[in-house]
């Protein structure tokens, strides 16, 4: 793949073009890192490979890459913190430092879900293709926001789009990326929602007439730096006067209200201070005095060093960090109170990290200090799912998305439609807790041939901000296992379901349907109960997957012929309608009718061995059989039997042994001529 280098040189600008595999080698030895001294200018053009012909640019081809940038960061540490966090998406193709020091370029691939018209329709190809682009630039912008904590510079997508040519010796380059799937259409894409800023116990300050709350805040925070500079400004000496300075306005700062971290960090870009202090001795000014304020509600005098210590530790965390505990996982997440900041598991290295921070800033508290706050019920809880489900947009109304989602499964059931819906309507159930007594206890069973795109449709269920709570790699061989699986995930995919143990079917139909679950966490010294969030869907090559007749209405069975995986997939509005439909009350569960019907569709998918089984699934029983039925040979109900179960297969001796059993069973049998016949009536 081509992308396009600008040299723009008094005003002219050529156009070359290299593979991206060296520019990425460009950027790791220097090939930029002088070019601001000359008197030209480098830029790198990543969406199109572009051309000048007789005088007139041309876009040679189009490269379905778009480019993503974070700017303003407050030094390379910030950068390089922002850029572990990127490269953990698999959408990262490249990931490199932008020419300031102060910025962050993400390039990432994406795929036209439907082909784009050629041939004589260059206009409207042309268009397409820019739609699509569009669509990958804001689904892209709304998924790295999300997962990086913080808005992303926002521009017009187009071909022409491009950046400065930087130098960054460690670049980050996956060719094996995941390309995004977008649509040629106009896409309804959310909105990025920034992570909540006020996460002090400080108040922020109302917003100024006529001015945003972020401008509202500068204001202030350079009134107190004017303020600041001249209380001190017969100071002679230049560093007492800058350490003066900056205390007096890391006070301010706090007695109005404004958030510490956000005013270290504009503090750190003044001139005053940065040009002769490192940002630890900004940061450690507010610190105190913000830490010193929140210390005045405690009552030194009569409190004992153990308990002081708490509250200074309690202080101190929720200056610095936000934290919150994952019910899903089970484990605690941190977030620093500084904007830009996103959630993180907290980890070992972690809570060494702010033990280490806290005793640097005064605070005597070690880890096991911390751990004792941090492993308690102080901490808040966070619900993903039902987080996600809170902040959907409202659906349009307009458009059924589950039902186009179902028909994505190309089936010859007529219910499949209905059922599904039924099923997708009992997994968002589950994971707002509606039903307090009953699990989601459905399972979709997709039988088709291998390559068929059922793995892929299942995992598409979840959108990819979600992908996380998504498992199919359940082993059922622990039960303890299950239960964590049950508490930890919103959707369990059972594949290759055949290969189930025929002894694990009926503990897994126990599991469905329980709402709680009572399991023993890693490490865990009791029982703990939690609620289930898990639904479960499962797929099979194996065409009569099911081996116990009496669970098989768990599973809604269904051959798949063709599955389509390639159009976009509007996952807001799909679960906005299943949201809508159950305030409204709609149906989620599968009644006693329901549940009969699901048994005999499943008839064709049983797998049995036992005879009796096979003939009270395909015959009445002798105690229902008229007393005139017509009497069948052997040799019929052996072929029935045979055309119906795979496992039935005629032998030698399989009359003898099938003829014994009809007797035991109690079926009215006569000796003809031509052998036995049965007083059998088919189902």
């Amino acid at each position: 793949m081509r992308i396009t280098i600008i040299n723009t040189d008094r005003n002219e600008k050529r156009y070359t073009r290299v593979e991206l595999e060296e520019f990425v080698a460009q950027l790791r030895d220097g090939t930029y890192r002088q070019q601001y001294i000359r008197d030209f200018n480098k830029e790198v053009c990543f969406a199109a490979e572009w051309v000048k012909q007789n005088g007139e640019l041309k876009a040679k081809s189009n490269n379905c890459l778009t480019l993503l940038s974070l700017e303003n960061l407050r030094d390379l540490s910030t950068v390089e913190e922002y850029k572990r966090l990127a490269i953990l998406q698999p959408y990262t193709l490249l990931c490199f430092m932008g020419h300031d020091g102060h910025s962050l370029h993400i390039v990432c691939q994406y795929t036209i879900a439907a082909p784009v018209p050629e041939g004589n329709h260059k206009a409207q190809s042309f268009m397409l293709n820019a739609q699509s682009l569009t669509n990958a630039f804001r689904k892209l912008h709304f998924i790295y926001s999300s997962q990086l904590g913080t808005p992303l510079a926002e521009h017009e997508p187009t071909f022409e789009t491009s950046c400065k040519a930087s130098y960054d010796p460690q670049p980050f380059y996956n060719p094996s990326a995941i390309a995004l799937t977008v649509s040629s259409e106009p896409e309804a894409i959310p909105e990025f929602r920034p992570m909540q800023e006020d996460i002090s116990d400080y108040n922020y300050p109302e917003e100024i007439p006529g001015l945003s709350l972020r401008n509202s805040r500068m204001r202030r925070f350079h009134d107190c730096l004017d303020t600041a500079i001249e209380k001190f400004r017969d100071i002679s000496d230049d560093e007492e006067y800058t350490i003066a300075v900056l205390e007096q306005l890391a006070d301010g700062c706090r007695q109005i209200g404004l958030p510490q971290a956000w005013c270290a960090r504009v503090a750190s870009f003044i001139p005053l201070f940065s040009e002769s202090l490192d940002n630890n001795a900004i940061e450690s000014a507010f610190k105190t005095a913000y830490l010193k304020e929140a210390l005045k509600t405690i009552p030194m005098k009569y409190t004992r060093p153990s308990a002081l210590l708490v509250f200074k530790t309690e202080a101190y965390m929720k200056e610095h960090y936000t934290l919150r505990l994952n019910v899903m996982t089970g484990t605690p997440e941190y977030r620093m109170n500084a904007v830009g900041y996103g959630f993180l598991p907290l980890d070992q290295a972690a809570r060494n990290t702010m033990a280490i921070k806290a005793l640097k800033a005064g605070v005597e508290s070690w880890d096991k200090d911390l751990n004792r706050y941090i492993d308690s019920n102080l901490i808040p809880k966070y619900y993903p799912m039902e987080d996600y489900l809170r902040h959907l947009p409202k659906w349009n109304g307009k458009h059924d998305y589950v039902g186009e989602l179902a028909r994505r499964v190309k089936t010859g059931n007529a219910y499949w439609e209905s059922d599904f819906h039924t099923w997708m309507l009992s997994m968002v159930a589950q994971w707002t807790g509606k039903d307090r007594q009953h699990g989601n206890a459905i399972v979709p069973l997709l039988v088709g041939p291998q390559g068929s795109g059922k793995t892929t449709f299942c995992r598409r269920l979840l959108p990819e901000w979600l992908q996380t709570y998504f498992n199919d790699r359940l082993s059922m061989k622990n039960d303890n296992d299950i239960f964590i699986a049950m508490s930890s995930y919103a959707l369990i995919n059972i594949d290759e379901f055949d290969a189930m143990k025929q002894s694990q079917q009926p503990v897994l139909k126990y599991l469905l349907s329980k709402h709680d679950v009572k399991m023993r966490p890693p490490y865990g010294k009791v029982m703990e109960e939690r609620q289930r969030f898990a639904s479960f869907i499962a797929t099979t090559n194996c065409l009569r997957p099911l081996t116990d007749p009496t669970g098989s209405r768990r599973f809604v069975c269904v051959y798949a012929d063709e599955i389509d995986n390639e159009g976009y997939l509007q996952h807001d509005q799909l679960y906005a309608q299943l949201v809508q439909e159950l305030r409204e009350g709609r149906q989620y569960w599968f009644d006693d009718t329901d549940n009969e019907r699901i048994i005999r569709q499943n008839m064709d998918f049983q797998r049995i061995d036992d005879y009796e089984k096979m003939v009270l699934l395909t015959y009445l029983p002798p105690a229902d059989t008229p007393a005139d039925v017509p009497f069948v040979p052997l040799r019929d109900v052996m072929d029935t039997l045979a055309a119906r179960f795979p496992t039935f297969v005629i032998s030698k001796n399989t009359d003898r042994e099938l003829g014994r059993r009809l007797k035991m069973m109690g079926y009215k049998h006569k000796r003809m001529t031509k052998g036995a016949v049965y007083g059998m009536k088919e189902i």
